[in-house]
């Protein structure tokens, strides 16, 4: 009797189930696939952590060129600028404590603090689109990610063409860049070469009118490649590249200018993949990543009776072997089982010259090296479409710091009716010290212990009018414990109390018809509890940014951004801050495609020309034009 129960009642669940849910289909009209969340393709809608993407498209529109100007409307997100130094923060916490990637390759400065790699150089050309995940994803990642992840996708081969661009504009600013691209039923192929060269503005500000300080300027180049192909219809090999090499003049610090300093860097990053469908509930995948930047700050005796020469150099690299395996029971459930293999290298060496003498060269440290075996499951959980349960774990096996664990959980529910989810997400970041706060010449320390993070969310997001409007809104709360700060004395210690923020971020769009799209986005940040007097450092309190873009008739795109930035606070010395007002920057893009092939280009940067600050004593840049054009064949 018992057992016919049990046979109706699943055939029941079965009907309803089948009747309800796909698994594939869309949940929400605004449902794009993401990669980085899980290390897989996924809809959105199934995700309960708070994710933001922008698409080559929205590059187009904005005419953004620089990876930090798209990144700093995202909610969340907060930009730091230097001169020509940009760091990237995520929900107030450090550089640190975000993971940077390049089509799925770690991106870091292992001879930095905190790994931290300089996101200025990042040009936007070839780039398809840019996933930021907000929250505590180290179960899946590992290290770096306890606060956030950025994934920069880069373009593959769509449709055969190659295209040229060309941008000219203030500041002697000049750029050009071309692709070409190809595709067949079972391959992709595509490549761009970028370059681009400024004269620039002083980064360090005047203090007074009759200070002469010269012009710093800037060169970039950029070359990027993907090639995909099936061998077989279950059978799929990915390989990428991207190099990039900048150049440019810096000066000494806050209003101290530097007519002789420069600073070179490069970064190459490479990766082949191989996805292999064993059968439809079962997918391995076996990757192999390697990224090296080297770079060179190179400071020249100011006096003109001599051609002496100080040259820091820094070398680190990681090299990454990863493989992971998925079993996807349709529509309801999906595991994921995976190990990496992370090898992380770094050096630094000074060299001193004079043109009486032979190079007299120093190693600062010698080159280190820490590997890192890592194991990590997740599990995702599909109830017919209005549950969605997400679950991970992972064990860092660090060779200085021995065994660590994270772990992370998060779950959306959609209510049927109203198609109103809810969502949140909890867990746990670890993040070792870098080789340079480990073994740096500036402060040093091996005894560093690993900072520990607890990072918890909660929102909402609605459609209205079958996704004609959206809104998101999250709430967020971050702790760090132990965390690694530079004190007074010029070294590296563990802090002994604790670092804890909460905040609220709130992302809302319109889309009407092909004629317009708004999206306003906001983010607000305090902190509750801080012991360290440089946590909120050219963090803002309050962060607004709102995007609009119209087209009166097809082929003409006119966009508007508009950005304020709060008051906030940068060091004046080793132990005291200073307040830098808060401001606001209005900029335009116009693009106009007069047939297939042709496509005319004008922008206007800080159309207020407000006079503000990033970072106290550095330059930003006045009112400033550009045109373009862009030619496809």
């Amino acid at each position: 009797m018992y057992q016919k129960i049990l046979i109706v009642t699943a055939m029941l669940w079965a009907i309803f189930y089948s009747s309800v849910s796909s698994g594939e289909e869309k949940i929400f009209a605004n449902d794009p696939i993401i990669i980085t969340a899980v290390r897989d393709e996924t809809l959105l809608s199934k995700e309960g952590k708070s994710v933001s993407i922008v698409t080559e498209e929205d590059i187009k529109k904005s005419g953004k060129k620089i990876l930090s100007d798209v990144l700093e409307t995202i909610p969340g997100v907060t930009i730091g600028k230097s001169g020509n130094v940009t760091n990237v923060y995520i929900r107030g916490s450090k550089s640190g404590n975000v993971l940077l990637m390049i089509d799925g390759v770690k991106v870091s400065d292992p001879t930095s603090i905190g790994n931290v790699y300089d996101i200025f150089g990042l040009r936007t050309e070839n780039i398809e689109r840019i996933e930021v995940i907000r929250g505590a994803m180290s179960s899946i990642y590992g290290a770096e990610a306890s606060g956030g992840v950025i994934n920069i996708i880069t373009k593959k081969g769509l449709g055969k063409k190659v295209v040229i661009a060309g941008e000219a504009g203030a500041n002697k600013t000049f750029s050009e860049s071309v692709s070409v691209s190809d595709s067949t039923d079972k391959s992709t192929f595509f490549f761009s070469g970028s370059h681009y060269k400024t004269d620039g503005i002083s980064c360090a500000k005047k203090q007074n009118s009759s200070d002469k300080f010269d012009d710093d300027g800037f060169e970039n180049y950029t070359v990027s490649g993907k090639l995909t192909t099936s061998v077989r219809d279950n059978i799929f090999m990915n390989f990428m590249m991207n190099y990039s090499d900048s150049k440019s003049d810096i000066d000494d610090g806050s209003y101290e200018d530097d007519p002789n300093r420069k600073y070179t860097s490069k970064l190459f990053s490479t990766r082949g993949e191989l996805k292999h469908n064993l059968f439809n509930w079962w997918t391995y995948k076996l990757g192999v990543s390697y990224m090296s930047f080297t770079r060179e700050n190179i400071d020249q005796k100011d006096s003109i009776d001599t051609d002496e020469n100080d040259i820091y150099g820094y070398d680190g690299s990681n090299s990454k072997i990863d493989l992971m395996t998925i079993f996807k029971f349709p529509d309801f459930n999906t595991l994921t089982l995976g190990a990496d293999l992370l090898d992380e290298k770094g050096g630094n060496t000074s060299s001193y010259y004079d043109s009486w003498a032979a190079a007299d060269e120093i190693s600062i440290f010698e080159e280190k090296s820490i590997v890192t075996k890592s194991f990590f499951v997740h599990d995702a959980l599909n109830i017919v479409d209005i549950l969605i349960l997400n679950g991970g774990a992972r064990v860092d096996d660090h060779e200085v710091f021995g065994a660590h664990w994270t772990w992370d959980a998060s779950a959306a529910f959609i209510v049927p009716v109203t198609k109103t989810k809810f969502k949140g997400s909890v867990g746990t970041g670890f993040r070792a010290p870098s080789l340079s706060e480990l073994y740096g010449e500036w402060g040093g320390n091996d005894q560093l212990k690993p900072e520990k993070s607890f990072v918890y969310d909660a929102g909402i997001y609605q459609e209205l009018f079958d996704g004609v409007f959206s809104v998101d809104c999250s709430y967020f709360v971050q702790e760090y414990k132990d965390k690694i700060i530079y004190n007074t004395a010029f070294e590296y210690e563990n802090l002994d109390g604790t670092v804890s923020n909460k905040g609220v971020e709130t992302s809302a769009v319109i889309k009407a018809a092909d004629f317009l799209k708004a999206a306003y986005n906001y983010t607000y940040i305090k902190y509750e509890k801080n012991d360290d007097n440089s946590a909120t450092l050219k963090r803002p309190r309050h962060k607004h940014s709102a995007l609009v873009t119209l087209t009166p008739f097809n082929g003409l795109d006119i966009t508007g951004i508009y950005l304020f930035v709060d008051k906030r606070y940068d060091y004046l010395t080793s132990t005291t801050n200073v307040k830098l007002d808060p401001y606001h920057r209005f900029d335009i893009n116009i693009r106009y495609a007069i047939n297939e092939m042709f496509t005319i280009t004008a922008r206007g940067e800080n159309l207020t020309d407000e006079d503000y600050m990033e970072t106290y004593g550095y330059n930003t840049k006045e009112r400033s034009f550009y045109g373009g054009l862009e030619l496809v064949l």
